[in-house]
């Protein structure tokens, strides 16, 4: 029988939570893998960033191999005055540059599976299957979207103008609570259901985010015990036969798969509400819209495969976070339910694939904690200096519940792998994750800072942009004085100048500045390690999309995300945020404690160490690179060609790495 792969992927997974709440007792699941299992934290590629260390999980290749430092990756770059270079989002398959694990599978002629995973597709594969291979976080809509989440309310002081980013920072977007008409008299309406109060009526309206098109709903408040309203129906028209879902106070509807009007076009697409608030009077009402799905599309033409999953699974969820909760649409409990949903039903389609589909390796990403960290890290981990005692507790349980929801997600995988292992076969249960986060301590602004020692300078305005640690208009720099600018991605620097004598005396002027850049009020340095292009690969970064210079924050530094943290208190280029979180990124991503930057690779086994645990005092890490090797060397098959990690051997038994040695 061929061995079989569970690769789950937890973005933004902190190992030391989970042993925490493990300790307590409520991980019967991760209980068990700390037991019986190999449980290993691992060194990420930099810059800590999701696209990059998703990259590197798939591929086995550094960061300057597969050439997705950041959000944003080039394929093609021009050569003409007036043309511009070609990027594209690293959530496009087209931005690795290093061949996929599924790639290597299939020339040894076997399938894997990518399920909501970055930068899956195009994928390359001909016997494989990717769902949904862009896996991007945030409002970064798949191309399968109708519409975004969206609550509705009657109450029109409730309505909310603010869209949240994936961190919990406010971005520009539509409203987050939508307003509609107040519940009136359900005139016009036919065949009425009973409500022992008269039935109530309002509307609402999706607009599809591809041709702008209308799509309407109609909505019947019903009393259906006496005691007050309590349910609503959803209707296509005004007859009260034309149901498309129904959903009592606080539960969640049926999933509805209906046809939506989208460019012009129909197309079948599926949606659930949930009821979260309706006055018994019926003077108020918000209810709760789910991301609208296509029901087709994300397997890019396996219709066979589609039909399949939503028959036994139900919908595909492509988008499911604690956005919804930070921007005021739902409570985090519902948050909580929708990310459930979609990562139970990520682990039903393993356990379909692998066991029934004859897949050997099974991938993906589910995004849930790394969401929870941008929001509350900062509120459970004392080391953060806004961490609040008196509320820690309930944020505490927060993080606890949602590792329960993980350690449902691992335990169904169990369930399949030991029915499989029981008649003989050879499966392991892994997850892994890219990066885990740290509170904020200190905030850098790179761009105030540069322009404080006069490498970036300014026109007339643009110092708002600086001020929030964005990039200024083009037209706003003075390019014949500006002797060097952040380039697109936070943790590398541009030279204004064609090498030569003039490039050489800007880069020993740029690194003795980072080098030497102290917060006055802590008296620590603010940057860890700067260094030219030459020297870069001891950061992982060379090729193309390797800047001139390039640093890393030192510990308790980071910088970007200034829309979250709105400042820094006293202005300057280093202080305390206005406001705490917590992140990773472009800093050594070395810290560990109650939180950890620290990606995880926890696999369990025939053939494995028992409760094994690298000692990184003696070893040092397993990193990022070495995953994919990992995965290849237990199916018996050759790495993608461009992996340059190696097999982490001392997960096996009698393999003992640590050497003593002799007197």
């Amino acid at each position: 029988m061929t061995k079989k792969i569970y690769a789950y992927g937890m973005d933004g997974f902190v190992t030391p939570m989970m042993k925490y709440f493990a300790a307590e007792g409520c991980l019967p699941n991760f209980s068990r893998l700390l037991e019986e299992g190999t449980v290993n934290e691992t060194y990420p590629s930099f810059p800590v960033w999701t696209p990059t260390n998703w990259a590197t999980l798939s591929t086995g290749a550094h960061t300057g191999t597969h050439s997705v430092p950041t959000w944003q990756t080039v394929i093609e770059r021009k050569s003409g005055a007036n043309e511009k270079d070609v990027s594209v989002s690293s959530f496009d398959g087209r931005a690795n540059n290093a061949e996929r694990i599924w790639n290597a599978l299939e020339r040894a002629g076997l399938k894997g599976v990518a399920v909501h995973y970055p930068g899956a597709h195009p994928s390359g594969v001909d016997i494989g299957y990717v769902v949904d291979g862009f896996g991007a976080p945030g409002h970064n809509s798949t191309e399968f979207e109708v519409a975004a989440a969206q609550a509705y309310t009657t109450d029109a002081s409730k309505a909310s103008d603010v869209a949240m980013a994936h961190d919990g920072s406010a971005i520009s977007g539509p409203r987050s609570v939508e307003p509609v008409p107040t519940l009136a008299a359900a005139d016009g309406w036919s065949n009425l259901p009973s409500s022992a109060s008269p039935p109530l009526a309002t509307s609402l309206t999706v607009t599809a985010r591809l041709g702008g098109d209308a799509n309407d709903f109609h909505l019947l408040a019903i009393d259906s015990s006496g005691a007050g309203y309590d349910r609503v129906l959803i209707c296509r028209t005004r007859n009260g036969n034309d149901v498309v879902a129904a959903s009592y106070l606080g539960e969640w509807s049926n999933w509805a798969i209906e046809l939506f009007r989208i460019d012009g076009k129909d197309q079948q697409a599926s949606v659930r509400f949930k009821l979260m608030e309706l006055a018994p009077d019926g003077t108020g009402l918000k209810l709760y819209r789910t991301q609208i799905t296509y029901t087709n599309g994300f397997t890019y033409g396996d219709a066979e495969l589609e039909a399949e999953l939503i028959e036994r699974f139900g919908p595909y969820q492509e988008h499911a976070s604690m956005t919804p909760y930070t921007s005021g649409m739902i409570d985090f409990d519902t948050a909580l339910e929708e990310c459930e949903y979609q990562g139970l039903w990520f682990a039903n389609v393993a356990n379909y694939m692998l066991h029934e589909k004859d897949c050997a390796y099974f991938t993906c990403h589910w995004h849930l904690y790394d969401y929870l960290n941008h929001i509350h890290l900062a509120d459970v981990d004392p080391a953060c200096p806004g961490f609040n005692p008196d509320t820690s507790e309930k944020y505490l349980d927060y993080f606890r519940r949602t590792y329960q929801v993980g350690d449902r997600v691992l335990g169904l995988m169990y369930e399949a792998a030991d029915k499989a292992n029981h008649n003989g076969g050879e499966v392991y249960v892994g997850i892994i994750s890219d990066h885990g986060a740290v509170p904020d301590v200190r905030i850098a602004n790179l761009r105030q800072f540069l322009c404080d020692k006069g490498f970036l300078v300014l026109k007339n305005g643009g110092e708002d942009a600086i001020a929030q640690d964005l990039d200024p208009p083009p037209d706003n720099i003075d390019w014949g004085r500006t002797k060097a600018f952040l380039a697109r991605r936070g943790f590398d620097i541009t030279i204004n100048a064609e090498p030569g004598p003039e490039f050489d005396k800007i880069e020993r002027e740029l690194l003795t500045a980072l080098r030497t850049w102290i917060d006055e009020e802590t008296g620590n340095t603010v940057v860890a390690i700067a260094l030219p292009k030459r020297d870069a690969y001891l950061l992982g970064q060379w090729g193309d999309e390797c800047g001139d210079v390039i640093f890393a924050w030192d510990h308790n530094y980071v910088s970007g995300y200034y829309v979250q943290w709105l400042g820094i208190e006293g202005g300057g280029n280093v202080g305390a945020p206005l406001v705490y979180g917590a992140h990773h990124g472009g800093f050594i991503p070395t810290e560990n404690g109650f939180s950890s930057t620290f990606g995880s690779f926890f696999l369990d086994g025939p053939g494995l160490k028992k409760g094994y645990q690298r000692p990184v005092d003696r070893l040092g890490y397993i990193h990022a690179v070495d995953v994919v090797p990992t995965f290849c060397h237990i199916l018996g098959v050759e790495p993608p060609a461009q992996a340059q990690g190696t097999v982490a051997r001392d997960l096996y038994h009698g393999h003992e790495m640590v050497k003593e040695r002799t007197p």
